[in-house]
């Protein structure tokens, strides 16, 4: 349901009186009706963790001690100021963006994209190598389908814990394998021939916390699985640094944080929601803002990494 000029100029002048330069417009979830884009969140933190309101105090507060720990010691921590894996020494670790459809598999989305690039990184292929193809984009639909035991998957949504030991205990085959169908179906048992020999499998993967963690962990090893609180005008980015200006909590959202920027004070993120959305299906979130670094999930490392005919020394663990 696309907006209005009334609503398009109203949310302009909320985003100038919040200080913030973010720009907002049409693109391809504003062309769906309100319960169509809350069906395309899919994060509820479970039982142990933060709530949604909680994560933003946390959030908040760790942006604030960055702040402060940069006053006091500006030079402790020696971080470049900007790191993207799309663009890594001329090299691109970060898969093409997909879209999740109607259907709350957003931290799948997240955790594949991020298990496809901390692979990408670990045997040193590149999306844009001669070689690039060698590592297959990894099924959502796998992780999503068998690892979530929700009695509604789509409805109810999922979290990166859960997601992560799925990943680390039976592994992600390759999309070709198992194709994603946005929509609650069973899990097929065995997807495709020989299956358990296609998997990449997690070895090893942690909880993050504090924001320089986040920075130094994203400029060591890669891209993280990030959550966050998702307001009414977030639906509509088009580009720019996002903060949240207007609108209610729409849900919690998950995605794939790819790099970040000190000049710009914020994360850089792959969505899931195709690339009709957002800068190219990507938007730039400031540090602290909705829950996005209350705490964030990686890969540390892999131990299985399925490829198209990669030496057999090369299937190992680590970076």
């Amino acid at each position: 349901m696309p907006m209005d000029s009334e609503e398009h100029a109203a949310l302009w002048e909320a985003i100038r009186a919040s200080g913030e330069n973010w720009r907002p417009g049409e693109n391809s979830m504003m062309l769906l009706m309100p319960d169509d884009r809350r069906r395309r969140l899919g994060y509820t933190p479970p039982s142990g963790e933060p709530s949604l309101t909680e994560r933003e105090t946390i959030a908040v507060a760790a942006r604030e001690a960055m702040i402060a720990f940069r006053a006091i010691a500006p030079s402790a921590v020696a971080l470049p100021a900007f790191v993207d894996w799309r663009h890594h020494n001329g090299n691109n670790y970060v898969n093409s963006v997909k879209d999740q459809k109607a259907c709350g598999s957003c931290v799948a989305f997240g955790t594949a994209a991020a298990l496809e690039s901390r692979a990408r990184i670990i045997e040193g292929i590149p999306v844009n190598a001669t070689d690039g193809s060698r590592l297959p984009d990894l099924s959502e639909g796998h992780l999503f389908y068998c690892g979530n035991t929700l009695s509604d998957p789509c409805g109810m949504g999922w979290w990166p814990a859960a997601a992560l030991d799925f990943a680390t205990r039976t592994g992600v085959v390759p999309l070709t394998c198992y194709p994603y169908t946005a929509g609650n179906q069973a899990c097929q048992p065995a997807p495709c021939a020989n299956w358990q020999q296609l998997v990449t499998r997690v070895g090893t993967w942690n909880m993050l916390s504090g924001i320089t963690s986040m920075k130094q962990w994203l400029n060591d090893n890669g891209p993280l699985i990030a959550c966050f609180s998702v307001y009414a005008d977030f639906y509509s980015y088009t580009g720019g640094v996002y903060a949240h200006a207007s609108g209610q909590l729409e849900g919690g959202h998950c995605v794939c944080c790819v790099g970040f920027d000190d000049t710009k004070s914020a994360w850089l993120c792959k969505n899931s929601w195709g690339v009709g959305w957002g800068e190219g299906g990507y938007f730039w979130i400031k540090y602290g803002e909705c829950g996005i670094d209350a705490s964030m999930w990686g890969v540390d490392s892999i131990a299985e990494i399925h490829s198209q005919a990669v030496p057999a020394h090369r299937h190992a663990a680590g970076h």
